[in-house]
């Protein structure tokens, strides 16, 4: 006869094989979802204004006097294709690109965390960053950027995925507008 020690690891180790299976299951079903049968979600960029000051950035650890850009845009999207019976939250920002030396730089300027599918839909008229722009160099010397929303599906079983943006909004950074 067996033990009861024998008996309860015997239960655990199959509780535990039913629960690896299982979540892996959820997980490719949850992939293959994502990738075959979830439409494109829409969105909209409008950049209202940006301006190229100098001075300390407002946000972070840069103490230093450099140019640093400020942004006001409008943004229209519908994520709600995105919320399926396994996504937990949405990790949305809007990111701006630049080519740089010797690497091309991103920054992200606003982001927002949606948890659940009746707030996916986002109208801002407006808005104002949330961080200032600044590159490593000091200045910006009237560089092309392009302004992308971009997300990351956070499951609650399976892998994280990451999107490369829908919208993209091409803009020239302007000269320095005032001296601080």
């Amino acid at each position: 006869m067996f033990s009861i020690f024998q008996r309860i690891q015997q239960y655990c180790g199959f509780v535990t094989t039913v629960t690896v299976f299982l979540t892996a299951a959820i997980s490719i079903s949850s992939l293959i979802q994502e990738h075959f049968f979830i439409s494109i979600p829409r969105a909209s960029i409008n950049l209202q204004s940006i301006d190229v000051r100098f001075g300390k950035p407002h946000l972070g650890y840069n103490y230093k006097r450099q140019e640093y850009a400020l942004m006001r845009f409008d943004l229209d999207a519908d994520l709600t294709p995105l919320f399926t019976w396994n996504t937990k939250q949405l990790f949305v920002y809007l990111a701006a690109t630049y080519p740089g030396k010797p690497y091309s730089n991103k920054v992200i300027v606003w982001d927002t965390i949606i948890q659940d599918k009746e707030d996916a839909v986002i109208s801002l008229q407006d808005a104002t960053a949330d961080y200032s722009i600044y590159d490593v160099t000091g200045k910006f010397n009237g560089r092309n950027a392009t302004l992308s929303l971009e997300w990351n599906v956070q499951p609650y079983v399976g892998l994280l995925t990451w999107n490369k943006g829908i919208e993209r909004h091409r803009f020239e950074f302007p000269q320095l507008k005032q001296a601080r």
